[in-house]
């Protein structure tokens, strides 16, 4: 079976521009030669050759085309076929009676069969509605505002004449006046095909542009019979030729089908979708007020007045709609950077860990309906920290880079690399050995690097884990990245620059080298037995609740076990990523019942993150997460982080948080006034909220210099544009005091102590103050 090339000269093709030729030529030489009936007869002829060719040539375009656009042009071409059918009627018939025919006749039903057939066609060409977005309704009222100002265009120039030259016959009159409807509907049509263009612009351009032509000239013929104006078709024979012209080059144009290439053209076209529904507006206030001027002239300033509004309202549209072009490019641009971003280590420019588990899940889908195995080498540098102290920050974050590089070189192109955060490096192997693959990543580290003017040596501990195609089917990505770093972490204690397996025995093994208390937080943190507890922040003028903070507990064996015990115990066992995510993931959720609840979103929860966790740029992208999973405000969320938190890659954790401000995710400075370089690190650091320690609260209702130590501090809070919140309320004199200063939120024991969620959902629903009325008073009570 051949394929028809679009660009083929097949014998349509030639056969129409043959005709189309003689057409364009014969009608300007009859205008130059010819007079009287001789050149009526020669413009009829071009008018005949002129549509045929657009009939041939969209018929061609037809048979080029499939689905939809196919049958979109076979109406067009049917519509032209029918005109050129009337037209060589009328030139006979005038030539038979030495006469045009009588008005209305038969001969004139392919003139009005035109377009009723283009609409048609147009109406398949186009875009289905989907394509344009937005409701139904708007679509509709889209359609009805251009017809109504394509109406009173129609109106003023033609309709009006029209109705006043009716002659009371039913027929003729009904004729006269479906003309220029019949071309109100193709115009509107017409419009409505380059507010939804997507492709192809030259093409619909041409089509479009040549409909409303002819609609133009019929409007101009139409009102010229009106008037009885002794002018016949030749007069306006020039705008049906270049009609027909533009039609058939249109079906020339080869189509696409694809949205056009490059920046430029995009925003040609969006520009062109944009502006085309207000060009029957621009033209219809500007004839209104011309026909405003004329019918009443002693009132030119009025219809001067209205011209200007209206084309003032059509420029502030205009306008708007151009920012509204470019705030658009803005934020998807601004999506496929904070998209990237979300996939991406900054540093290395490697995929994280976000990226990499994706990839891992669906290499284990892949792997399961294939029979193969799947592999992961965990990596872990040795030495860095030293590396790290020695030469400073700058020069480990060099180092990493470097690192990257080589692991690059080292890894296959099928396999994939990605930095999972700090010191750690994971390389996922779809096939062959994994074993020798990791081997050839400690290989590759062996030579030392040349990092600021000294050579540093590091090298690598690579854990190893399979899942086998016998293996268990709810094997997840996370778990087979959690059985790699247990190999590597036995590779490390064996030695550095070594490749461990995992084996079943590893897990054993770490589990038993705990102490009881560890082995027991471990699990109960695994089994979900690591609750949520709320403690309210309360506005100290209206005594209401206007944040939570979200604070883990523990029971162990009937016992509560206090946070001073088990958060050292977290620390120590490396198990602080899984507190935070477990309490982040509870408040969230429960963050989401309450909006349900209460039918807002004003309410915020504030999780303590782990210091370690603001070092590592993947804490982003499972904020992200947590936040579009559960359908919550980022506003919503508030990370509470310590000073300490930049003890450890100061500039990645700077990063981190203004990546995190820039989602809107609010950010809190814990136990603020007991760290190190308090005041300097306020003002590099991006938080919009304060929590000021306890220790400043404590006798701040009887000790003056306390208090005025607190007022400063508060006042200083204020200037950087920050909100404040009073830890370790404990008296009234104290809420007293914290109000008379403007402190914005307090908490403590005395204002609510933390309960469980179900506890602290009844005190939500009851909406009532936290404070009962002698201490919202603002005035002190009596001794």
């Amino acid at each position: 079976m051949t394929t028809r090339s679009p660009t083929a000269l097949g014998p349509a093709r030639v056969a129409a521009i043959l005709v189309g030729s003689v057409a364009a030529l014969l009608g300007p030489a009859a205008g130059l030669l010819l007079e009287g009936p001789a050149l009526d007869a020669v413009v009829d002829l071009a008018l005949l050759l002129f549509s045929t060719t657009a009939a041939l040539l969209c018929l061609r375009a037809a048979r080029l085309a499939s689905g939809r656009t196919r049958h979109g042009w076979a109406a067009i071409a049917l519509g032209c076929a029918a005109w050129a059918v009337s037209q060589a009627l009328w030139s006979a018939s005038t030539a038979a009676l030495g006469a045009t025919p009588p008005h209305p006749s038969p001969v004139e039903l392919g003139f009005m069969a035109f377009p009723v057939a283009a609409v048609v066609g147009l109406r398949w060409i186009t875009e289905p509605a989907a394509a344009e977005g937005g409701s139904a309704l708007r679509r509709a009222l889209d359609r009805l505002m251009i017809a109504c100002a394509l109406a009173l265009v129609t109106w003023v120039t033609v309709l009006d004449t029209v109705v006043d030259a009716s002659t009371g016959e039913v027929l003729v009159d009904g004729l006269a006046l479906y003309y220029p409807l019949a071309d109100v509907v193709l115009v509107t049509a017409a419009v409505i095909t380059v507010a939804r263009l997507r492709h192809d612009i030259a093409r619909h351009l041409l089509l479009g542009g040549g409909l409303v032509l002819m609609a133009v000239t019929d409007h101009v013929f139409a009102h010229e019979l009106a008037v009885g104006s002794p002018r016949g078709t030749t007069a306006f024979a020039w705008g049906w030729w270049i009609a027909f012209a533009m039609v058939g080059a249109a079906a020339l144009v080869p189509g696409s089908g694809r949205p056009p290439a490059g920046a430029r053209r995009a925003e040609t076209l969006r520009v062109l979708n944009q502006l085309a529904p207000h060009v029957p507006l621009a033209a219809a206030a500007v004839l209104a007020a011309v026909d405003l001027v004329v019918a009443v002239e002693d009132d030119a300033v009025a219809g001067f007045l209205l011209a200007a509004l209206v084309l003032l309202v059509l420029v502030r549209q205009y306008a708007m709609l151009r920012e509204n072009l470019a705030l658009d490019a803005a934020v998807r641009l601004r999506e496929e950077q904070l998209r990237h971003q979300a996939l991406h280590d900054p540093l290395t420019g490697l995929p994280n860990r976000a990226m990499f588990l994706d990839r891992l899940a669906r290499a284990l889908d892949l792997a399961r309906r294939e029979g193969r195995a799947v592999s992961v080498a965990f990596l872990d540098l040795d030495g860095f920290k030293a590396v790290n102290d020695a030469l400073g920050h700058a020069a480990g974050d060099a180092l990493l880079v470097r690192v990257a590089e080589r692991l690059r070189g080292a890894v296959r192109r099928t396999d994939a690399l990605a930095r999972l955060g700090g010191d750690e490096f994971a390389v996922l192997v779809e096939d062959g050995d994994p074993a020798r693959a990791a081997a050839g990543l400690v290989e590759a580290l062996r030579t030392p690097f040349a990092l600021a003017e000294r050579t540093v040596a590091v090298s690598t501990s690579v854990g190893v884990a399979t899942a086998e195609p016998d293996g268990p089917d709810d094997l997840r990505a996370p778990n087979l990245l959690h059985r790699a770093d247990v190999a590597m972490y036995a590779a490390k204690t064996a030695g550095r620059g070594r490749v461990r397996v995992h084996s079943p025995a590893l897990d054993l093994a770490r589990r038993d080298d705990r102490p009881p208390l560890e082995r027991a937080f471990a699990r109960a943190l695994s089994a979900g037995e690591v609750r949520a507890d709320f403690q309210p922040v309360v506005d100290p003028v209206t005594g209401r609740i206007a944040a939570l903070e979200a604070l883990a507990r523990w029971t162990h064996d009937g016992v509560d076990v206090p946070p001073a015990t088990f958060i050292p115990i977290c620390a120590r066992a490396g198990l602080h990523h899984q507190l935070t995510a477990a309490v982040l993931e509870q408040s969230c959720a429960r963050l989401a019942g309450w909006n349900a609840a209460l039918g807002h979103r004003r309410l915020r929860v504030a999780v303590n993150v782990d210091p370690t966790e603001f070092s590592d740029p993947a804490l982003v992208e499972r904020v992200v997460g947590l936040l579009e999973r559960h359908r919550l405000a980022p506003a919503q969320l508030a990370l509470e982080m310590t000073e300490i938190a930049f003890g450890n890659r100061p500039d990645t954790v700077l990063e981190v948080i203004h990546r995190l401000r820039g989602l809107g995710v609010r950010l809190a400075l814990d136990d603020f006034g007991t760290g190190y370089s308090t005041l300097a690190r306020l003002l590099a650091t991006p938080v919009d909220t304060v929590k000021i320690d306890r220790v400043f609260v404590t006798d701040v209702d009887h000790d003056d210099r306390q208090r005025a130590f607190l007022a400063a501090l508060l006042e200083l809070a204020r200037a950087l544009g920050m909100r404040t919140v009073a830890e370790g309320v404990e008296r009234p004199g104290q809420l007293r005091e914290l109000r008379a200063l403007r402190c914005d939120l307090v908490q403590g024991h005395f204002i609510a102590r933390p309960a469980d969620a179900a506890t602290t959902t009844g005190l939500l629903l009851a909406g009532r103050p936290l404070l009962g009325p002698e201490l919202l008073d603002p005035t002190p009570s009596p001794a």
